[in-house]
């Protein structure tokens, strides 16, 4: 884990990038039905095993998939675009192809799950302390990090740090932008055995790597 988490904090030293929802790939808002590529053209409705002999190169896949409740994100390297670094995520549904959005996308939308919630609700409370919050913060692994929205993420990580602060009386400040990063890379990348760790135990590593906590004896 250690490992994982040092590898997660190496990548502080660059400005994170904003975590949008997904949206639709056209300037008018419908999906496009045909993505053509140098290797073949992409279609809504392409079995999945299709999609993968279009990027059936080893350097065209950069994320493994995720799978969250009944929806599927996969992440390739975008073979149309003449930059190496653009990437393309492609969303399966039933094992086909249902749209894709040029650009990464840290996680499925969490429509369905027990994380979703209205955007316009007001929320006092959202994951700690567990007594009053909405969602029992102790209770989110690192499989249900995906789940969460980015504002879910933003207030996790923020009502974490003033748990630890409260108890320890310290004065913790930490940018909550990188620690996100660090855990979105974390937990698209650690081994399916390692996804029930508990998401405030891979924060505090976060915190004890970055030098802002003391690793308890």
């Amino acid at each position: 884990m250690k490992k994982a988490l040092i590898i997660a904090l190496i990548l502080f030293s660059a400005s994170a990038p904003c975590f949008a929802e997904p949206q639709e790939n056209t300037a008018s808002g419908e999906q496009e039905k045909e993505l053509v590529t140098p290797r073949g053209t992409v279609y809504v409705g392409m079995p999945i095993y299709k999609l993968y002999d279009v990027f059936q190169e080893e350097q065209d896949r950069v994320l493994i998939p995720q799978v969250i409740l009944n929806k599927e994100c996969h992440v390739f390297r975008d073979i149309s675009s003449g930059n190496p670094n653009d990437v393309i995520t492609f969303y399966i549904k039933d094992g086909k192809v249902a749209s894709w959005t040029k650009g990464y996308v840290a996680a499925c939308q969490n429509k369905g799950s027990q994380y979703e919630y209205d955007n316009d609700s007001h929320i006092e409370t959202w994951f700690f302390p567990k007594e009053k919050a909405r969602w029992d913060g102790t209770k989110v692994n690192l499989l249900d990090w995906n789940k969460l929205t980015q504002a879910q993420k933003v207030m996790f990580i923020t009502e974490y740090v003033d748990q630890v602060n409260a108890q320890f009386k310290t004065g913790i400040n930490v940018n909550i932008d990188k620690y996100i990063l660090g855990m979105n890379y974390y937990s698209d990348n650690c081994p399916m055995s390692c996804r029930n760790i508990p998401a405030g135990d891979a924060v505090n590593n976060l915190l004890i790597s970055d030098g802002k906590a003391k690793e308890a004896p």
